[in-house]
């Protein structure tokens, strides 16, 4: 038993012992190749949720494969145009930056599923808190 261990052990370390994994790219995650939209589902701040409990209240992010995004309340969807902007996203560093007039929203990507996304503001943020995104759910 105890030599089946130690060979189970040696296998696991010899085999990764010295390499280095490469960064995934989070890129399809954000936009699917084409776009996705994203709901904010939580505005986290001290603690604090601040998003609207209902999802028709609650704001939504769409990130284009193209590197443009745009932010707008559910509400004014198809009524109103959103706030566009362009957005970089650090697969490696696990950072995304979301550029509109004047603001830019620093965020470290904290937590990553394929349907929840968990960022926390940077001390560069011009938004200083942090926002849980889930995908647009099906109603």
């Amino acid at each position: 038993m105890k030599i089946q261990f130690i060979s189970c052990v040696f296998l696991f370390v010899s085999c990764t012992s010295g390499v280095k994994l490469k960064a995934v790219n989070l890129g399809p995650l954000f936009h699917d190749s084409n776009s996705k939209v994203w709901m904010v589902d939580k505005v986290i701040a001290d603690k604090q949720n601040f998003a609207p409990r209902i999802n028709s209240d609650k704001d939504v992010i769409v990130f284009y494969e193209t590197g443009k995004c745009m932010y707008q309340p559910m509400k004014t969807l198809g009524d109103f145009p959103g706030k566009k902007g362009e957005y970089s996203l650090f697969s490696e560093d696990k950072t995304l930056s979301l550029y509109f007039t004047n603001e830019r929203w620093d965020f470290k990507i904290d937590a990553l599923s394929e349907d929840t996304i968990v960022l926390k503001p940077l001390n560069t943020s011009d938004l200083k808190y942090s926002m849980i995104l889930v995908p647009f759910p099906e109603f």
